[in-house]
């Protein structure tokens, strides 16, 4: 058999039968692991019948194969297959099977396969073993498990026993929990599974950075010049979301300093380098590649945009480079007790007394929203053909089409049922059509994400994209009739996007900047009726908007009439940031006696 688009990946069910009889149980575990970890590269967006009845058979085999009481696993083998616990939940999950449930019963009779346990057990899983028992049997094991289970965050908050599953999972604590693997998706994704107790895994995985023998290893030589600042991003490229909110305020530092950028990650992308008198790379594989870059430094201040979207700046944020080090809103949330010293933010989106509650770091507040938005990379298609306007608007769909520009992680199954309320009492018909964007693109997330919103919101009233490249994506978002915006963790680029676009978008308006960024900004721009601050208000006014023709045209007209050239893209709000790292190098030392968390304003 070969599914869609492999021609040189086969299996053969009888060979790995002849292949178990003959107790070659390392030669099987390497023929499954080679088919697996195709579907661990290939990520498939559809699936051909032929696609669809290799993997039956193949989920059908493996998981005869594998819950066989003496198919033994090697070590070498049993640490892979725990590795491939998200590929294989995603493949279960388009197969026939569905999940592993039955399976997981059966092991439960063989405490002496732990290892096929942790391979199995999922988010997705109904089945969910005793954690504390499994440390109590192999604490190295159970780390690594502990790890990869928690990457399904991507696809898997769609599905309500996964989310729930995740929001336990994450509040699991254990001393012999000794070691995180795939730091920054573990990291990353805490925030999106659960907006308040991640500061609780966050905390924990930074002690443990702090602890290892990596950081102790790396010994600091700095002499600071008030004149040379770092910035330490990974994402320093037009393209990216990072870039369009924050390019402005490090642009407004170049005259004043003599700025250093330095890329960590893939060297390969194709970063803005105007800004900067040096660039510097730095990777982590295992190790930094050249730690020379950091070692002996004259930097005063270290600029982090986006700490916890790379391992690479998880560690950095460990250690103490400079004398003053700052995060920014690239990733806006508190690391939650790294070496960072400040949090640079807008006045405009914070909650300022609640600035010791959300931020471990001390709050810094600009004016405004403490970022500088770039005008999007895309013409209206009325501007490219204004004869043509009228025959530019026509429709694909007679449906009142809403568009949901949602990252994979941050839909969850409480907003989907938002979503299906939405439905269920819209007087006509509707068509959500979610942008999942880069988020699934990898361990064959995509499928399963698309299955569990079709199960929640009917396949007839949702299209699902895969990440497309941007103009392509923004012509599909011109044609929708709204925007919504995701909660609990909102969207800032891409409310931008909708209103350049000239869409009316709902606004739900949480407790932190990233829940609360987008709804300053609708204030801002006199679209104050649009913000929403309950589930039931944030369906409530997307049904006005498509059933009441004039309340949805008033919205239209005012969105149109926005100014967002000098209220949302002037480049002078860059300024403020740049009075914010001015009064920090200046005022540091005294800031620092203070031994206070409270939130600092820049006037």
């Amino acid at each position: 058999m070969n599914p869609q688009n492999s021609a040189n990946l086969s299996f053969n069910s009888l060979e790995i039968l002849k292949d178990y009889l003959n107790q070659d149980y390392d030669l099987i575990s390497e023929k499954l692991i080679y088919i697996l970890e195709h579907f661990e590269r290939t990520t498939y967006l559809e699936l051909a019948p032929d696609a669809q009845h290799f993997i039956n058979a193949f989920v059908k085999n493996f998981l005869y194969i594998f819950t066989q009481p003496d198919y033994c696993l090697s070590d070498r083998y049993a640490i892979r297959f725990i590795q491939l616990n998200l590929t294989i939940s995603n493949l279960v999950a388009i197969s026939c099977f569905k999940t592993t449930d039955d399976y997981l019963d059966l092991l439960t009779a063989q405490p002496q396969d732990l290892a096929k346990v942790l391979t199995l057990c999922s988010a997705r899983n109904s089945w969910q073993g005793d954690r504390q028992a499994f440390f109590d049997i192999n604490p190295a094991l159970t780390s690594l498990w502990y790890s990869h289970y928690l990457e399904i965050y991507r696809s898997g908050l769609v599905n309500v026993i996964a989310y729930n599953n995740l929001r336990e999972h994450i509040l699991y604590e254990d001393a012999r929990l000794t070691g995180f693997y795939k730091i920054d998706d573990v990291y990353f994704g805490a925030t999106y599974i659960d907006g308040d107790d991640d500061r609780i895994l966050k905390a924990r995985i930074n002690k443990l950075v702090q602890n290892s023998q990596l950081v102790k290893n790396i010994t600091i030589v700095n002499q600071p010049n008030p004149q040379k600042i770092a910035i330490i991003s990974g994402f320093w490229y037009p393209q990216h979301s990072i870039y369009r909110i924050l390019s402005g305020c490090v642009a407004a530092l170049k005259d004043s300093y003599e700025l250093t950028l330095i890329h960590i990650g893939d060297q390969k992308l194709a970063i803005d380098t105007q800004y900067f008198k040096e660039v510097k790379y730095l990777r982590f594989d295992n190790g930094f590649s050249d730690l020379s870059v950091i070692k002996q430094n004259e930097f005063a201040a270290i600029y982090y945009p986006d700490i916890g979207m790379m391992s690479e700046s998880i560690i950095l944020s460990n250690l103490r480079i400079a004398p003053i080090q700052i995060c920014g809103l690239g990733h806006p949330v508190s690391t939650f007790g790294s070496e960072i010293d400040y949090f640079i933010s807008g006045a405009d989106a914070e909650i300022a007394c609640h600035a010791e509650d959300n931020y471990s770091e001390r709050l810094v507040l600009v004016t405004g929203l403490g970022a500088v938005n770039n005008c999007p990379d895309y013409q209206l298609s009325k501007d490219v053909n204004p004869e043509n306007a009228a025959q530019a608007s026509i429709k694909s769909s007679d449906k009142f089409i809403i568009n949901c520009p949602w990252y994979g992680q941050k839909v969850n199954y409480p907003l989907l049922l938002t979503l299906k309320q939405i439905i269920k009492n819209a007087k006509s018909p509707v068509l959500f059509r979610l942008f999942s964007g880069g988020a699934l693109t990898r361990k064959n997330d995509f499928l399963p994400f698309v299955k569990d919103v079709e199960e929640v919101l009917g396949s007839e009233h949702v299209h699902v994209y895969p990440y497309m490249p941007y103009a392509e994506y923004m012509a599909i978002m011109e044609e929708g009739d709204i925007c919504l915006d995701s909660y609990h963790f909102g969207g800032f680029n891409v409310l931008i996007d909708g209103l350049y676009l000239q869409k009316p978008s709902v606004v739900f308006e949480g407790k932190r900047w990233y829940s609360r960024s987008g709804a300053a900004l609708m204030r801002k721009l006199g679209l104050s009726k649009l913000v929403v601050k309950t589930p039931s208000a944030y369906s409530q006014l997307t049904l006005k908007l498509m059933g009441d023709r004039l309340f949805y045209e008033s919205m239209q007209d005012k969105v149109r009439q926005i100014d967002l050239q000098n209220i949302a893209f002037q480049p002078m709000n860059g300024q403020y940031f740049k009075k914010a790292i001015d009064f920090l190098i200046q005022n540091h030392d005294r800031l620092k006696s203070e031994s206070s968390k409270k939130a600092i304003r820049i006037s």
